[in-house]
């Protein structure tokens, strides 16, 4: 068949027809989000586990001539219910040029694949890194279909598909403007905390731990905090679009006794304004959260064991390093006592600031400890936790397997002015 040249119109033709159908996919299925001209096209909600997760990046040039930049790989974070999140690399399921040039209306699917660790369970939440698209949320089915065995081996490749061919531009081909490379491994602000995600989430760590030396050898701790208000933006930074309450009860539990008394109880409602990331990142500083605001201490109990402190905090937390590697927290929460009448000389032994420091990797170890110093001699305290992703250790579980110590003044608001017997205690945490 003799070979005819054909226009640049009629060439063009056969992959604009395959563009429209991809094209209204995107819509139906996917917006794309924040950068216009890059998403991850949403997978089927329900997915086999069992098989290798297959993500697929669009780019597009929508209004005007663009290059994209097309990386080997494709990062997310994988996060499931009360899971800690687990970083995934992606790779490129069929080799590509690494800059595709698209002209207006030219839109490209890319393709990449990665087996699953076998401790994700039940709904999961793929948030990518380096690219400004929403998460994808998917529910893993772990079930061996019918007729085949539960593998985890990594798939053959395939071709993927495509909604503009990659051909070489010849030498007499007209150039191409450009307006900038763009490229999905540009940095990108880490993700911002999964239990802030949610109107209802965690606060502080919730656990229950258990220790055998002398004295309150049990104690167990719950916290959640709640948005009162949500705007119309989501990223706003104004007061009332950022107030949470917040209600935490801690209490310690003498085991030890005849009939086991709860030692103390404390109560600790608060009202805050709360940054989950305020938007400051450099060289030195992965993400800043910032929380300010009112807060009620007390034991509820009258007489003279009747302990009660208001305050008024701010509590920066600055992270230092990639917040889904290896990385630092720091936390000092600064306060100034607004009435004290149970327990005046308090400061002396608390101080004005809690310290909190941790070192660890979401799904690894963590290192954590609060450390508070009294303004008289060397009153104070250590209260250091370690824990350890138990999804790690029995794949289908959630929460942390938990060693805590304490040494000090105040583990309890009774004891504000008494040092206890040092205490060590292992136990199960939901969140960390």
């Amino acid at each position: 068949m003799p070979c005819t040249a054909l226009s640049p119109r009629q060439r063009l033709a056969p992959a604009r027809r395959a563009v429209a159908p991809l094209c209204l996919s995107l819509m139906l299925a996917w917006p794309l989000a924040g950068h216009a001209g890059v998403a991850l096209l949403q997978p089927p909600r329900v997915i086999d586990g069992n098989q290798p997760l297959t993500l697929t990046l669009v780019v597009s040039a929508d209004t005007t001539t663009r290059r994209y930049r097309i990386p080997d790989t494709l990062e997310v974070t994988a996060s499931g219910d009360l899971q800690a999140p687990v970083r995934l690399v992606l790779w490129r399921e069929v080799s590509g040029p690494a800059v595709v040039n698209l002209r207006r209306g030219e839109h490209r699917a890319i393709r990449y694949t990665v087996a699953l660790p076998p401790a994700l369970r039940g709904q999961v939440r793929l948030d990518a890194t380096g690219i400004d698209a929403a998460p994808v949320l998917v529910t893993l089915n772990r079930l061996p279909q019918p007729g085949e065995a539960a593998t985890s081996t990594p798939p053959v490749a395939s071709q993927a598909p495509a909604a503009v061919a990659d051909s070489p531009e010849s030498a007499d081909s007209v150039p191409v403007p450009v307006t900038g490379i763009t490229t999905a491994e540009a940095a990108a602000p880490a993700p911002a905390d999964l239990r802030d995600s949610a109107r209802l989430s965690f606060h502080d760590p919730m656990y229950f731990m258990v220790g055998a030396h002398d004295g309150a050898n049990a104690k167990f701790q719950f916290s959640f905090k709640y948005r009162i208000f949500e705007g119309e933006d989501p990223a706003s930074k104004r007061l009332f679009d950022n107030l949470y309450f917040s209600y935490t009860q801690f209490s310690l539990w003498d085991l030890s006794e005849e009939s086991a008394p709860f030692r103390d109880t404390n109560y600790r409602p608060s009202l805050f304004y709360y940054l989950s990331d305020t938007g400051v990142h450099n060289s030195v500083i992965s993400r800043l959260s910032l929380a300010a605001g009112l807060e009620h201490e007390s034991n509820g109990r009258n007489g003279a064991d009747s302990r009660s402190i208001n305050t008024v905090f701010v509590k920066p937390t600055f992270y230092f390093g990639d917040q889904n590697d290896w990385h630092w927290r720091v936390a000092p929460k600064l306060y100034a006592y607004v009435e004290k009448a149970d327990n005046p000389d308090i400061a002396h032994y608390r101080g004005y600031m809690d310290l909190g420091i941790a070192y660890g990797r979401p799904d690894s170890w963590e290192f954590s400890a609060t450390l508070r110093k009294g303004t008289r001699k060397w009153y104070g305290s250590v209260d250091a936790q370690l824990t350890y992703p138990m999804a790690r250790l029995i794949p289908g579980t959630a929460g942390y397997l938990m060693a805590g110590y304490f040494v000090g003044y105040g583990e309890s608001l009774l004891d504000y002015n008494h040092k206890l017997p040092w205490q060590f205690r292992i136990g199960y945490a939901l969140t960390r």
